[in-house]
């Protein structure tokens, strides 16, 4: 083995690592966050698969939400990637150890809309300073179900007023379209408009010319 290939061995094997790292502490939020857990219901109920690429530097790795938590792997799954995201390792490390909403705003996803919408309010709670804000949560569980109810009870409000921002935004998505094509159809007339202006110029002008010859 050349010097090449063992410094791509020994990056594969600190990647590894990390993978089980990541895997083991957002499974454990996962298992003991109630509000993670129920942010993320959606994605284990579909058993949602994301990839995540980083394009500088160049490598990727891949989520997949499960009853038994979030599995990270470097090789891509059997099944479909519901959900791309593409960013830098610069945004990711601002993401997730520091909540950088900047860098949210800048991650370029590629898939299901509403996967989207959903994992860009899923993400928020996954970031280092939300976790150590409720870390006290994570040793807790609900003495009974009516703690449970409560605390959904809570929850219930945030959750429907995500659902009508996400509603409303794709009501405004509509509507940007709308007006998008309103602006091509405008501007293919006045492009023919500009044609038409140019064609009768040029017959008023060999007129002229042809009556004064």
């Amino acid at each position: 083995m050349n010097e090449s290939q063992h410094q791509q061995a020994h990056t594969r094997w600190l990647l590894n690592i990390l993978m089980i790292i990541l895997e083991t502490i957002y499974s454990f939020i996962l298992k003991h966050d109630r509000m993670v857990r129920l942010q993320a219901q959606k994605f284990i109920d579909q058993k949602i698969t994301i990839k995540i690429n980083s394009y500088i530097p160049y490598f990727d790795f891949y989520v997949q939400f499960t009853d038994k938590g979030m599995l990270f792997d470097l090789s891509p799954p059997i099944q479909a990637i519901d959900l791309t995201i593409n960013s830098t390792l610069f945004d990711l490390v601002r993401i997730f150890v520091f909540g950088n909403k900047r860098s949210i705003r800048r991650l370029r996803f590629e898939g299901d809309r509403g996967l989207k919408d959903a994992f860009q309010v899923l993400i928020v709670h996954l970031t280092a300073p939300k976790l150590l804000s409720d870390w006290k949560q994570w040793l807790t569980q609900p003495t009974d179900d009516q703690d449970s109810s409560a605390s959904k009870q809570r929850i219930a409000p945030l959750l429907e007023k995500i659902d009508n921002q996400r509603a409303k935004i794709d009501s405004l998505y509509v509507e940007v379209k709308q007006y998008q094509n309103r602006v091509r159809r405008l501007e293919k007339k006045q492009k023919h408009l500009k044609i038409l202006l140019w064609i009768i110029s040029l017959l008023f002008v060999g007129f002229i010319m042809y009556n004064y010859w």
